[in-house]
């Protein structure tokens, strides 16, 4: 019997923000499917700053319940363009901005899975500025 999958949107254009969480979305093992494959496609239009993937295992996570995901590029599994740090996340600078879509698959039996828009260290960290572009959306296939 097949297995009826989708894709949902976690974030939509992050506007003036300059750091977000997107919508926690379930991932495979809150549905009790066992294969742990997830994929999230990000659209960047100019985006400076950091994108990192976190997960957690608890059904009802509190806010010190997430870690970073870190995707490997060797593995196979890595479809982005940029490398992925080995701190966990993606990151866009002045000097090249994101623009276009990239996608990040990654295995683990996450209960819940999100993506957060990190720009702590770009300016301020604070006050947004319109050469940091943004995230248009991304979206999670689990």
């Amino acid at each position: 019997m097949p297995v009826n999958r989708k894709s949902v949107q976690m974030m939509s254009a992050s506007s003036i923000n300059m750091n977000k969480y997107s919508t926690e979305l379930k991932g495979d093992s809150y549905y009790g499917y066992t294969d742990g494959y997830h994929t999230i496609q990000v659209q960047y239009s100019n985006y400076v700053g950091r994108l990192r993937i976190q997960a957690t295992l608890v059904l009802e996570p509190t806010s010190s319940d997430w870690f970073d995901i870190v995707i490997d590029a060797n593995n196979g599994l890595y479809a982005g363009s940029t490398p992925w740090n080995a701190d966990g996340y993606v990151q866009f600078n002045a000097s090249a901005p994101a623009t276009g879509s990239e996608a990040y698959s990654f295995y683990g039996n996450f209960a819940w899975v999100r993506v957060y828009m990190d720009r702590e260290h770009v300016g301020d960290g604070s006050t947004y500025d319109t050469s940091y572009g943004q995230i248009s959306r991304a979206i999670l296939s689990a």
